[in-house]
């Protein structure tokens, strides 16, 4: 008889089987991976809309329980990220709140203010109502509500 070289059917089809496996656990963890990558770039560019929003009030003077248009702050270059990726965040305002949390409704922080927008039913915020002394909090840090 002579000796046969190569691969028989059923090796051929396990070597395949293993491989769509492998490709199908790939794809989930890339997918995954790619999932929380757009999420931090979303707060990313929430956190540069926040931060324009503090220069455009240095500017400007926005006051007290007033807002800014996220689209006034992109012409008005203080603010610079992909209008075609979130074109949502284009027509948001940003608000200028007074902190009031342990202080009453009434008698609220003058010192203490934050800069919100809401994107998606979720308030996003500057943690500007954090004590500033607060080591744990960073410049470039927003907190949710």
């Amino acid at each position: 008889m002579k000796e046969k070289n190569g691969f028989t059917l059923i090796e051929l089809l396990a070597v395949i089987v293993i491989l769509g496996i492998l490709i199908s656990i790939s794809a989930v963890a890339v997918n995954s991976l790619r999932k929380k990558q757009d999420e931090e770039n979303k707060k990313n560019v929430i956190s540069s809309i926040l931060t324009g929003a503090k220069q455009y009030n240095a500017d400007e003077r926005i006051q007290v329980g007033g807002s800014v248009s996220v689209s006034d702050l992109v012409s008005g270059n203080y603010v610079d990220f992909d209008q075609n990726k979130y074109p949502k965040l284009v027509n948001l305002h940003v608000t200028k709140e007074r902190c009031c949390e342990g202080y009453g409704n009434s008698n609220c922080n003058p010192l203490k203010v934050k800069y919100s927008i809401e994107v998606d039913d979720e308030k996003y915020n500057d943690c500007g109502c954090q004590d500033q002394g607060d080591e744990n909090t960073k410049s470039d840090e927003i907190c949710t509500e």
